[in-house]
């Protein structure tokens, strides 16, 4: 007797799921040795970096006499650890005090980006792209970091406040100044 066609369908289904079963069974042991690999990666690299804390606390005497009285030395990895666990970063050295920290005084105040724009703008004769002004901004300004975008939005805010003109040849827009006579 021959199989009907549901038999024969049913068997090939059957042989195609332990065939995927075989599979899975292959891609977890290999997925299993890798992660296997890694532990031991991770251990070594755990070990390597308390060796690497105690040779730098004993190479640098002042943080660590100030680290061994704010935490204790971290414990070294063993291989019957927890390798599940995560180790959190141990501190060297003391936190700044943040009342320790100097605050800009009047001195030491830098412009307002607006007011930055608006005085390199009256500074120039000639018309300049956002680009220009913002080359110049950070010029006078190297530890402020202001990407060009900014600087075109303070320009055109400074165009709806009528404190500067934007004019525009072809694609470029150029801006200037706005006078006290010219805004009259």
């Amino acid at each position: 007797m021959s199989e009907t066609p549901g038999t024969e369908l049913a068997s090939e289904y059957s042989a195609r799921i332990a065939q995927d079963l075989e599979v899975n069974a292959q891609e977890q042991d290999r997925l299993a040795t890798e992660i296997a690999a890694l532990e031991e990666q991770l251990r070594a690299v755990r070990e390597n970096r308390v060796v690497l804390e105690r040779l730098q606390q004993a190479l640098t005497p002042q943080s660590a006499a100030s680290a061994s009285l704010s935490a204790p030395a971290p414990a070294p990895a063993t291989p019957d650890a927890d390798t599940d666990a995560v180790v959190p970063h141990q501190r060297t050295e003391a936190a700044p005090d943040r009342r320790d920290v100097a605050k800009p005084g009047p001195a030491e105040t830098k412009p307002s980006l607006v007011e930055a724009v608006h005085a390199y703008l009256a500074e120039q004769r000639e018309p300049r792209s956002a680009t220009d002004v913002a080359e110049a901004i950070r010029a006078v300004q190297p530890g402020r970091t202001i990407k060009t975008t900014v600087i075109r939005t303070t320009l055109e805010n400074l165009v709806a406040r009528n404190r500067a003109r934007r004019t525009k040849q072809g694609r470029a827009v150029f801006y200037t100044v706005v006078t006290p006579e010219a805004g009259a």
